[in-house]
């Protein structure tokens, strides 16, 4: 009883795949209308431009066709529809005029009852190139607290040839400024470093990295108490520093650190440097040993008194 129950079943079976196939091959022998996104290609010299933004991949069409035609449509087994751009660069978009007869002309297999993409925007910008200067602002480079450069900056090589769209290469100035990634750095740096291009449009850099090296040093920073010196005053001293002791602070590389004395810093008061609106003078530093960084004086103004 079972064995002939499952023979049953397989003829149900095979009957209906019989059934679907005959009419999936019937179906797809009639001819249909459908909206189909087909892919499209922009056909142009590679080597010589740049689209520097990212081109339209297909067109959305209205056809007519055979099942087996859209069969393969719904499946992208298809090729693109061509777009041959003679002079690319001149050129911002193709409305429908001109998209049409191409879509009808490559589509053989299909009637196009209509186009519903009116515009393909391009923006293709011929390739260039300009040798550029490289250059490094110390002053953005990031260092450790107390630690400073105290090197020249050394860039091997010192030039590089940038290419890219011209809409690009134009705006680029004659000195191209290299910034280091790299953050709180406290020791002799000897990297190699990328410049730091826009990652698009086919932008690139011969070489592709620079070399930096730089030496760096810890500083200390000082302070040390001293008395200022009046310059230019009345000899009578009917005019006179109010307080006339100022803190001097200073930085010094560690490995230049000496034993500091307030002999070693001379701070002068002028009278002639008086501000008459509220009776103050700038302390000046006109001496220090050379080996220190960043003089300062705490105040920076003094007090002026004036005698009876």
């Amino acid at each position: 009883m079972i064995p002939k129950i499952l023979s049953n079943w397989k003829v149900v079976v095979l009957s209906f795949l019989g059934a679907t196939t005959f009419w999936f091959f019937s179906a797809l022998g009639k001819e249909y209308n459908y909206r189909i996104q087909h892919p499209i290609e922009f056909v142009y010299n590679k080597d010589s431009l740049i689209a520097i933004k990212a081109l339209p991949e297909f067109v959305d069409i209205d056809v007519s066709g055979g099942g087996w035609d859209l069969f393969r449509e719904s499946f992208w087994f298809v090729d693109p529809v061509v777009f041959e751009l003679d002079n690319p660069a001149a050129i911002r978009y193709l409305t429908r005029p001109t998209i049409l007869p191409i879509i009808s002309d490559q589509l053989k297999e299909y009637r196009v009852n209509f186009l519903y993409t009116d515009t393909l925007y391009v923006n293709i910008d011929r390739k260039v190139s300009r040798s550029v200067n490289l250059r490094i602002d110390s002053t953005k480079i990031s260092m450790d607290d107390d630690y400073r450069i105290i090197t020249p900056i050394t860039l091997s090589p010192d030039t590089a040839t940038i290419y890219g769209p011209t809409s690009f290469i134009d705006t680029l100035k004659q000195d191209y400024h290299i910034k280091l990634e790299a953050k709180s750095i406290d020791k002799a740096f000897d990297r190699f470093v990328k410049l730091g291009l826009p990652e698009a449009f086919d932008i690139y850099s011969t070489p592709p990295t620079v070399n930096v090296k730089f030496e760096v040093d810890r500083f200390d920073r000082l302070e040390i108490a001293s008395m200022v010196e009046m310059q230019n005053f009345p000899a009578d001293s009917s005019v006179y520093i109010t307080n006339p002791n100022v803190t001097v602070r200073f930085v010094v590389q560690r490995e230049l650190r000496e034993d500091y004395f307030s002999d070693d810093f001379k701070v002068v008061v002028d009278y002639n440097l008086i501000n008459k609106g509220d009776s103050t003078a700038p302390a000046i530093v006109v001496y220090h040993p050379e080996n220190v960084l960043e003089v300062e004086t705490i105040p920076d103004s003094l007090a002026i008194s004036y005698g009876n």
